[in-house]
């Protein structure tokens, strides 16, 4: 196995978080003397302060300064419509709310408070999966994450502009075989 290999199979924190996964709400604001003062939604901020009291609990070093990998599996409480005897006993694809993007800032964020990370921005490459849990687990986060690999020097996204192009190359000229000169654009 080469040095990448063992690098890439290396996660440097793993931790669990028991309890439904809450996304992050839109900042709130009230006015005191004249000026607008922002502040977290109470459910998110103590969800945030208690996520990250189970994580500074497994991380006893200083917050990582480097980018890094994140991996999230969110497991949310499997609603009664679901724990029918003909449902899965395994995760369900979540598709409701809250969004995995909204529990991923909220996961993210808690990051930083336990001083995992020095900041969210490190996060260079994140995936999120968002679960009904199990029948015979409960709710929880599961993170890990790890250093990011050096960057790319290629990738998919090289052959999105071409693609994009030939499509609207061919939109025009089927616009165009149609004697029609609105174009939709």
């Amino acid at each position: 196995m080469s040095g990448m290999e063992k690098r890439m199979d290396k996660w440097t924190y793993i931790v669990e978080i028991p309890g439904d996964p809450i996304g992050k709400g839109r900042p709130r604001g009230t006015s005191i003397g004249g000026k607008v003062r922002l502040y977290t939604p109470k459910k998110t901020a103590d969800w945030e302060r208690s996520a990250a009291t189970v994580m500074t609990s497994v991380w006893r070093k200083a917050p990582l300064d480097e980018p890094v990998e994140i991996e999230i599996a969110a497991f949310s409480h499997r609603p009664k419509r679901l724990l029918r005897r003909k449902d899965p006993d395994h995760v369900i694809y979540k598709t409701s709310k809250p969004d995995a993007d909204n529990i991923c800032k909220c996961a993210l964020d808690a990051l930083v408070m336990a001083g995992v990370l020095r900041d969210d921005s490190l996060a260079v490459k994140v995936t999120i999966q968002d679960f009904y849990s199990e029948r015979d687990r409960g709710p929880r986060l599961c993170l890990r994450m790890r250093p990011a690999l050096a960057e790319p020097l290629s990738g998919w996204w090289e052959s999105a502009g071409v693609n994009t192009a030939r499509a609207l190359a061919d939109a025009a000229r089927s616009y165009e075989e149609q004697g029609d000169d609105d174009l939709p654009w």
